[in-house]
């Protein structure tokens, strides 16, 4: 209970930590369906939670769902979360909110900080292109990301 008192957990980062605490096996799975039916456990609400606040630090809504998979929550789930926490704007808007949320009202000093600026959106998993189109800059390059 004191794990899950600092902040929501998935069912797998609950498993994990009950694992790494020496919890008997047969205990953990008791202890996590009892969690679930008291409903101190909801992965579907932790995703939208953490989905909500990844896309909300400018995070792309692909790269959001890549690190929900990661902490436990299911691949659908994942990217259902993190399409509904875009609230239906489009990449070329996610990727102008958060280059508005990096450069605080200011515009890029120059095309060497525009360069930086894309390498670091293109990081937050937004399309080369989009990120491209909103910076005002040329791009011919490949549109694909590599999410491996």
């Amino acid at each position: 209970m004191r794990i899950l008192g600092r902040r929501a957990r998935t069912a797998a980062e609950l498993e994990r930590a009950l694992e790494r605490g020496g919890v008997a096996a047969e205990e953990r799975e008791s202890a996590l369906a009892r969690l679930k039916e008291l409903g101190y456990i909801n992965d579907a609400e932790t995703a939208r939670f953490r989905a909500r606040a990844r896309v909300g630090l400018g995070d792309a809504p692909r790269l959001a769902a890549k690190k929900l998979a990661a902490q436990g929550i299911e691949e659908a789930e994942a990217r259902g979360a993190a399409a509904e926490a875009s609230d239906g704007a489009s990449e070329e808007e996610l990727a102008a909110r958060a280059l508005r949320r990096k450069l605080r009202g200011r515009e890029p000093a120059d095309a060497r900080e525009k360069q930086r600026l894309l390498r670091g959106l293109i990081a937050k998993g937004h399309r080369p292109a989009a990120a491209a189109k909103v910076l005002g800059i040329e791009w011919e390059g490949d549109d694909e990301i590599d999410d491996g």
